[in-house]
């Protein structure tokens, strides 16, 4: 049965439904008429015969044989008129329903044809889209039933496998052009050296501190790599003091601030939250050390966690040089940078707000950014408070 077309599957279901009601409605309609229309007209002539016959003898002493012969004749010959009457119409039933049946079967399986086209365009289209052809999509499909909305929701998981497939390619790309850098830096260090036929210790000492810069580049790409590519279940059981983490980070960010002459301002409520403290750690040092890098000298940092019902919303504003309204949706993807020149003078691999989002969304919080140019930017996350 399941070998079987869809089309054959419904035809054979519905033509056995088909048959049995009409095999029931013929037996039942022959049965009725020798109930009710065959017996009892027979019975009645019978017994008028039989009345006649007695009313007959009682007015006569003397009944004719020949007479009594042909009465006879004549009740055998009506009962044989009803039996045939009889044969011919249950002939005549079972003819009818065996093409009903037939036409029935046909028509079934010409209807159902037509009402699973849909479902056979649908699936040509789906067979011609591949991995090649993921723009591609299905535009044939004009139902308003069940089918038309398999087509939509189709076309929408087309969309995001699309989506998907073009970020695992920009990220494939991104990643080895974030590795190929710093290998082709050190490999180009390497080559003067060997060109040069009397290299001094001073042109040693350059290349080894241009190779360390660049082996360091590369650990902090793959290290950022792994974490954001990690799957591994952390421990999220720390008991987090709130202005503690965040004192400790303006503690540490405290060179720098003095580089750029940006202060950091705390307004942090008396409250714990439950995770990684590593983690989050890092969620705020990397919010808190962008808002300074990327600040205007003389700027300021301010950092408020405030009680939200049973979440802890904690922004993060600067006086900075802000990102374009256009931009933000792309922020926290891996390897994109705002302004790449600037960013690779002050460092960073790209992956900083892409491990952020990744922190922030395993320990089942949201975060939010709001920007405009020259003016500043604030990044907005929520955590649950247990």
């Amino acid at each position: 049965m399941n070998k079987l077309t869809l089309r054959l599957r419904l035809t054979f279901l519905t033509g056995c439904i088909l048959v049995a009601i009409t095999i029931c409605l013929t037996f039942i309609s022959i049965n009725n008429v020798d109930n009710t229309f065959v017996q009892p007209n027979l019975n009645k002539k019978m017994l008028d015969r039989e009345l006649i016959d007695q009313e007959n003898s009682l007015n006569k002493k003397i009944i004719d044989d020949h007479t009594f012969d042909e009465n006879q004749n004549n009740g055998i010959t009506a009962h044989i008129e009803v039996i045939e009457a009889q044969k011919q119409f249950n002939d005549q039933s079972i003819m009818w329903m065996i093409t009903i049946i037939v036409v029935g079967i046909v028509t079934t399986y010409l209807i159902a044809g037509r009402a699973l086209k849909p479902v056979s365009d649908l699936s040509r289209n789906v067979k011609s889209i591949n991995e090649h052809n993921l723009s591609q999509r299905i535009e044939n499909i004009n139902t308003k039933d069940e089918i038309g909305d398999l087509a939509i929701s189709y076309n929408k998981m087309l969309d995001r496998l699309e989506k998907s497939f073009m970020y695992q390619k920009n990220f494939a790309a991104n990643a080895a052009h974030e590795l190929k850098t710093p290998l082709t830096i050190i490999k180009a260090g390497i080559q003067v050296l060997k060109l040069d036929k009397s290299p001094t210790l001073e042109d040693y000492k350059e290349n080894i501190h241009i190779t360390e810069q660049s082996t360091q580049r590369l650990i902090q790409v793959v290290d950022d790599l792994l974490a954001l590519a990690s799957e591994q279940t952390e421990e999220f059981s720390n008991s987090i003091e709130l202005k503690n983490l965040f004192e400790t980070i303006s503690n540490e960010l405290h060179p720098l601030c003095v580089e750029k002459n940006t202060n950091i301002y705390l307004d942090i409520c008396n409250e714990n939250i439950i995770g990684n403290q590593t983690l989050l750690y890092r969620v705020f040092f990397n919010l808190i050390e962008n808002a300074v890098k990327y600040n205007h000298n003389n700027g300021t940092v301010r950092v408020i966690a405030r009680v939200n019902d049973d979440n802890i919303t904690i922004s993060i504003s600067d006086t900075g040089i802000g990102i374009p309204k256009e931009v933000l949706p792309l922020i926290f993807e891996p390897f994109y940078r705002v302004d790449k020149s600037r960013t690779r003078q002050l460092g960073g691999s790209g992956l900083g707000l892409s491990i952020v989002k990744t922190i922030v969304k395993k320990h089942k919080g949201t975060i939010s950014v709001k920007s405009t140019l020259n003016v500043g930017t604030t990044f907005e996350v929520n955590l649950p408070r247990k």
